[in-house]
């Protein structure tokens, strides 16, 4: 009868106890479930690439047919030992064969669960929490010190040093899925052979989103109400700037900063709040300082008022590439005077 919190899920799949045989791993971040899962699995059998010691099946292959768990649970390996199995569910309820599991546990099975994000009441995450030998672990995305952590190693052990600009895009660009930032992290470390140190350019052109920052900086200059947006408009056009994700980005920034500001006035005015809100909205690029004076200077209201004739603008630039540099611009304009008032 366990439920695991995120924050202490490393070190319970670092020594799982013996008397759990069913684990279920969850949540919104599937590379962070799908790396934790197979971690339990590599604490309880000697080889997973061994298909007599580890086996993978499909949640709705097992709704389909109770039983089959139950067979596999109880199969003897054919060289001694343990044995695992990793299930992930599907649309269809696994209940019915955990129910039978749990009632006949396995002498020298671990069946591992995974799943996507799960309510409290959710009658998976409530079985499996409420069996004597089951434990629910949840997972969601690394929050801005895991992150840091995540790249400060992967780059270390690559040989690597970062700059602070560098592990800015960094941050700003990873962090959704665990995966997926390992493959990006390692993917830089690839491009960097033979040289030692990163730049925030290295990160710009290699790492998947990291090539939306240019456009996200001039977004973000624009909501600080830059003066010189007309000239870095010029600038970003005669470089071959793409028009709709200028305007997308624009949205996108007018979203996640409405939100943000909402989370601060949950807080009390909590700047903090806020903050980890446009992290966890991919602006972790931006400096702590600009952060907090977007935060303040833009109430909910008016940025609430900025989203509807950004998304209009959004629509018309997708309908017709030839007026979406023209509604680009506008936008921003917009936006740089609005933020003057």
């Amino acid at each position: 009868m366990t439920a695991v919190k995120s924050r202490d899920a490393e070190r319970f799949i670092a020594a799982p106890p013996e008397g759990v045989f069913l684990f279920l791993v969850f949540g919104s971040d599937a590379g962070m479930v799908r790396e934790r899962a197979l971690a339990l699995v590599s604490k309880r059998v000697d080889d997973r690439r061994d298909p007599f010691q580890f086996v993978e099946m499909s949640g709705d292959g097992v709704a389909s047919d109770p039983l089959a768990l139950l067979d596999e649970a109880n199969t003897t390996p054919l060289f001694g030992g343990r044995r695992a199995i990793l299930v992930e569910t599907g649309a269809k309820s696994v209940i019915p064969a955990l129910t039978s599991l749990i009632g006949a546990p396995p002498a020298h099975c671990t069946v591992v669960l995974t799943a996507g994000a799960l309510r409290r009441d959710a009658p998976l995450r409530k079985l499996v929490e409420g069996a004597k030998q089951g434990a629910a672990i949840e997972c969601q995305p690394d929050a801005e010190a895991d992150l840091q952590a995540l790249i400060d190693r992967s780059l270390r052990d690559a040989g690597l040093v970062v700059s602070p600009e560098a592990r800015s895009l960094l941050l700003g660009a990873l962090g959704e899925d665990r995966l997926m930032s390992r493959a990006e992290l390692e993917k830089l470390a690839l491009y960097m052979h033979g040289r030692e140190h990163v730049e925030a350019q290295d990160v710009e052109a290699i790492v998947a989103h990291a090539s939306n920052i240019a456009s996200d900086r001039m977004v973000t200059a624009a909501f600080a109400g830059a003066a010189d947006i007309g000239a870095a408009l010029d600038a970003y056009f005669a470089q071959d700037g793409d028009a709709q994700q200028l305007v997308i980005g624009a949205l996108r920034y007018a979203v996640a900063l409405h939100r943000a500001r909402l989370a601060m006035e949950r807080e009390g005015g909590r700047p903090d709040a806020g903050v980890s809100a446009l992290m966890r909205a991919g602006f972790g690029f931006m400096h702590r300082a600009l952060m907090d004076e977007q935060l303040k200077s833009w109430s909910s209201a008016r940025l609430g008022a900025l989203i509807e004739p950004l998304r209009a603008a959004q629509m018309r630039a997708r309908a017709n590439a030839g007026v979406a540099q023209m509604e680009a611009e506008r936008a921003l304009w917009n936006v740089a005077r609005a933020a003057r008032r």
